[in-house]
C-alpha cells in the first residue's frame, strides 16, 4: 500500500513539473498589428516573426518610491548601436520578487524610469505598442489547472478504491 501511495505522490509531482514552461524563448502574446504584448515576469520571449523593436530598458520603480522592483528589457540582438541600444525582438521582464535584477551598470542608455502600477500589471507604450507587464502566462496557468485536475481524478479513484475495500470487509 505504501509503494502504491509513493507511485501516486510521483505521477502528481511529474504532472506538475511538466507544467513549468521550458526556458526556451517562446513567442510573445501580440495581437495581429502589435499594437498590444502581454509580457509575463521572468519569461525569456520573442516577439513574432516580422516584428522587431528599439532596444532598451524600462525601469520599473515600487509605487511612491525609487526602489526598483521590475527592469523590463528589449536586447539589441538584430542591430548592436552600443550601450544596451539598438533594435531587437528578444526581451525579458526581470522581477525582484523572483529573481536578481540586472545590475544599474548595465541599464541602457535610453533607459526609462516609471512607477509601477500598484495592482502589479503596468502598462508602458513604446515602439508604438502599449506592452502590458506582468501580465500572467496563459500556458502556465492552463497547465498548472490540468495538473490539478488531474490530482483531483487520482485522489478520487483512491477514495472510490477504498470503499470498494471496505465494502468487502462489511
Amino acid at each position: 500500500m505504501c509503494y502504491r501511495r509513493a507511485t501516486r505522490a510521483i505521477c502528481a509531482v511529474g504532472l506538475m513539473l511538466l507544467s513549468v514552461p521550458a526556458t526556451a524563448a517562446t513567442i510573445a502574446a501580440c495581437n495581429a498589428t502589435f499594437t498590444i504584448c502581454a509580457i509575463p515576469e521572468n519569461i525569456s520571449l520573442q516577439l513574432p516573426d516580422g516584428f522587431e523593436a528599439f532596444a532598451g530598458d524600462v525601469i520599473l520603480t515600487e509605487p511612491n518610491s525609487s526602489v526598483v522592483s521590475d527592469v523590463f528589457r528589449i536586447f539589441n540582438n538584430l542591430i548592436n548601436t552600443g550601450e544596451g541600444t539598438g533594435i531587437g525582438n528578444m526581451m525579458f521582464l526581470y522581477s525582484a520578487d523572483d529573481s536578481a535584477l540586472p545590475p544599474p551598470s548595465t541599464y541602457s542608455a535610453n533607459a526609462v524610469f516609471i512607477p509601477e502600477d500598484p495592482s502589479g500589471v503596468t502598462s508602458f507604450l513604446g515602439n508604438g505598442t502599449n506592452y502590458v507587464l506582468n501580465a500572467p502566462e496563459p500556458e502556465t496557468c492552463l497547465s498548472i489547472g490540468l495538473a490539478c485536475v488531474a490530482t483531483a481524478i487520482l485522489a478520487h479513484k483512491r477514495s472510490k478504491g477504498r470503499q470498494s475495500r471496505l465494502r468487502q470487509f462489511v
